[in-house]
């Protein structure tokens, strides 16, 4: 009997430490049948003591008025900063045209026009994670769709549209027409579209991705495009479209967008952290826009100085505004309806057939169509411009410019304020269930316990189980 008390108190001893009357067996059995419920003591302390830490701010008194309004202005000014900086470097241009023009004070045409190129596409080279980009590549489905809405409709259309206002009498200058269609044969953006996909919930990498392979088509296809609408007459009167070299254009995109691409992408893959590092020491984003705003600096300052924008009217200038909002919005409704296919499910009474169901992409994949698809770049237009036109005059340069920097000012605008519509849309998915995205009963049973942890090879819609999104919700 001493043998058994002895066993139980030292098994007592090993299983609760904490345990002061360890000497009675029958506590001792409690223990030890409770010992997965002992952590939940301290558990229960650890929870109640961030809601005290969270409640305690309600005691303290509000901010005055004048702090609050301070701080919504820092907000503000740190979410649009870049458009606070077009202002200013178009106010600069203005003002001291000599300055940032061909040939001028700083010799733009080596300083700006190749050294700013150069350095956007080598920090987006920087800045793009190489193994995510390996990963994401594979999903050929939702590059295709991108890159012919980018490449194929929103130029097309815009083709349509210019001659649309030259057969109803629109009284806008040539070079307007041909802003246009410049402007919409450009790629995709580099970065922006992917900081607002990844702002919105979208998926963040496809757009990553989409950004790189776009701007590395944009060398080739943007060229070709402007080949192609160059030769009608009615857009591309005599003596004003621009000479397609494309030996030349290739020569010139490829020095100064496709090698600092490919370079960044070497560092990035042997020095990871290193770049890492540095990227967010030294904010590479901020000097990608920064340097983006030295090529529009550049641009002005060559359009003031020749007098070209004198010769804009307000027509021109309302025409320009008025078409980009249109062909933004087109191109992003275009773009959810291509990624989201509607079917009239309860008008018919009838359930979705399974061709759209499997053509359908995922809320976060149209987050990251829509950015990718209607957006267009500046840092590949203005180079495309200076290489197209660059046995014009610097002030026609300008002119062609301004309907792509009107439309990038508007795309950060508007896309901006979508993204907390966006982000509500794709977090309702944890909570609402659509029908058509919904697991059948039968399947759900054996599909539950693997779902949270791994995804259907070869699809590109993720589903979860009801309860599944229901408890991630809650969460």
């Amino acid at each position: 009997m001493a043998t058994t008390t002895s066993t139980v108190v030292a098994t007592t001893a090993n299983t609760s430490r904490n345990d002061n009357d360890s000497s009675i067996q029958s506590e001792t059995v409690i223990s030890l049948q409770g010992q997965h419920d002992t952590p939940s003591i301290p558990d229960d302390k650890e929870n109640k003591e961030p809601t005290t830490t969270i409640l305690q701010p309600q005691h303290e008194q509000p901010k005055k008025l004048w702090r609050r309004i301070l701080d919504r202005v820092i907000h503000y000014l740190k979410q649009y900063w870049f458009l606070l900086g077009l202002g200013t470097v178009i106010g600069l241009a203005w003002a001291f045209p000599q300055v940032g023009k061909t040939n001028g004070v700083i010799e733009a045409q080596y300083t700006v026009k190749w050294g700013a190129v150069i350095v956007i596409f080598l920090l987006s080279g920087l800045g793009l994670e190489v193994k995510v980009m390996l990963q994401t590549i594979l999903r050929w489905r939702l590059h295709l769709v991108v890159q012919i809405i980018n490449f194929v409709f929103m130029p097309f259309f815009a083709f349509g549209v210019v001659h649309f206002l030259i057969k109803v009498g629109a009284k806008l200058d040539m070079a307007v027409y041909q802003g246009f269609m410049i402007a919409f044969s450009t790629s995709t953006t580099v970065s922006s579209n992917a900081v607002m996909t990844r702002n919105a919930h979208g998926n963040d990498s496809g757009a990553l991705v989409n950004a790189a392979l776009g701007n590395i088509l944009g060398i080739f296809v943007s060229p070709a495009l402007m080949q192609l609408f160059g030769d009608d007459n009615r857009i591309f009167t005599p003596g004003t479209r621009g000479t397609v070299d494309f030996l030349s254009v290739l020569k010139t995109l490829g020095l100064t967008v496709l090698l600092p691409l490919v370079v960044g992408q070497v560092i990035r893959y042997f020095f990871t952290r290193k770049v890492k590092y540095l990227a967010a020491k030294l904010h590479f984003s901020i000097i990608n826009s920064l340097a983006l705003l030295c090529m529009v600096w550049s641009v002005f300052c060559d359009g003031v100085a020749s007098d070209a924008f004198h010769r804009m009217s307000g027509v021109d200038i309302i025409a320009i505004i008025g078409v980009d909002i249109f062909m933004y919005l087109l191109g992003c409704s275009f773009c959810i309806f291509v990624a989201r296919v509607p079917w009239p499910s309860k008008l018919l009474s009838t359930p979705t057939p399974a061709l759209v169901k499997k053509w359908r992409f995922s809320r976060q994949d149209a987050v990251a169509i829509m950015y990718c698809g209607a957006t267009k770049t500046v840092s590949l237009g203005i180079p495309l411009i200076n290489v197209l036109y660059s046995d014009k005059s610097l002030g026609m340069m300008g002119v062609l410019s301004l309907p792509l920097l009107m439309y990038h000012i508007i795309q950060l605008f508007i896309g901006n304020f979508q993204v907390p519509f966006l982000k509500r849309w794709i977090e309702k998915t944890l909570e609402d269930v659509d029908e058509d995205e919904q697991i059948p009963m039968s399947n759900t049973s054996s599909n539950i316990s693997t779902t949270d942890h791994t995804h259907r090879e070869g699809e590109d819609n993720i589903s979860l189980p009801t309860t599944t999104r229901r408890r991630t919700a809650q969460a």
